[in-house]
């Protein structure tokens, strides 16, 4: 009974997942585990600035419900390799539907024509400069570390079916647990 409950848990509710790159540095580190609150039954509020877990729009999703079962109970690792298109990535909501975002080429972006910012994060240089409108239904994602970071500027916004859920909390390494929102 105890691992059918954990198993239904970790299914619909809440995962731990691996941060196996430096995609999201400062906010979190290689080898952290954060722990997600998933949009299984509980629609959670994703909102600009919130960090989620989600699949590459590439994804292809399947109507086999056991098959999805069996899936998620997997330890899943979250990676920024696009040949691992079911793999589940990590990076930070800047838009949603029908917002507009412009990245200058020094990194700093802006949504709807205002700023957008992170504290304590390198925004980067030397962009080209790209605007974006963020169709119906998805979500315009980037990296903490937008030097080092494979996301929407490059794998295309994200349909909001293929959020896994947020992501609330560092709690593995111990003396790196902390709120992912502070």
């Amino acid at each position: 009974m105890a691992v059918l409950a954990a198993t239904l848990v970790r299914t619909f509710l809440i995962q731990i997942y691996y941060i196996p790159s430096s995609s999201m540095e400062p906010t979190l580190q290689i080898d952290d585990r954060v722990l997600v609150l998933k949009n299984t039954f509980i629609e959670t509020d994703i909102s600009s600035g919130d960090v989620v877990v989600f699949y590459s729009p590439q994804t292809v999703f399947k109507d086999d419900y056991i098959e999805e079962f069996v899936e998620s109970i997997q330890i899943w690792k979250l990676t920024n390799n696009d040949t691992y298109l079911n793999t589940a990535l990590i990076k930070r909501v800047v838009a949603s539907s029908g917002d507009e975002v412009i990245i200058k080429e020094s990194g700093e972006v802006y949504v709807n024509g205002n700023r957008f910012t992170v504290l304590n994060i390198n925004e980067g240089r030397y962009f080209k400069e790209q605007t974006y409108i963020v169709p119906t239904n998805e979500i315009f994602v980037l990296g903490d570390n937008r030097v080092n970071s494979q996301d929407s500027r490059y794998i295309g916004t994200i349909p909001n079916k293929n959020i896994v859920g947020k992501a609330i909390y560092v709690v593995f390494p111990f003396d790196n647990f902390k709120n992912i929102d502070d």
